[in-house]
């Protein structure tokens, strides 16, 4: 499954330091993750929660683009209209 968090360019995205682009990878592995439903890591290994996202795409207009949404909106607890693309 492909992932990535797309945070659009601003000068509030260049103040507090965010890239533009993170791949994020989805495991079940994880000690967050609960009854299968597994979670989204950024490549640093932290974990991207649904309130998280949440607040990325309220005030930056953030959105995560992937081949599989529906693993990711049940990884996130999120409903399918909260910002979850498939490329175009």
């Amino acid at each position: 499954m492909k992932a990535t968090l797309i945070i659009p360019d601003s000068s509030l995205r260049k103040e507090m330091r965010l890239r533009k682009r993170y791949r994020l990878t989805w495991t079940t592995e994880h000690s967050a993750s609960h009854y299968g439903m597994g979670v989204m890591l950024y490549p640093d290994g932290e974990v991207l929660d649904g309130f998280n996202f949440s607040q990325l795409r309220g005030l930056l207009g953030a959105h995560i683009e992937t081949d599989d949404p529906v693993i990711v909106q049940r990884a996130l607890g999120l409903p399918a209209s909260e910002g979850i693309d498939r490329p175009a």
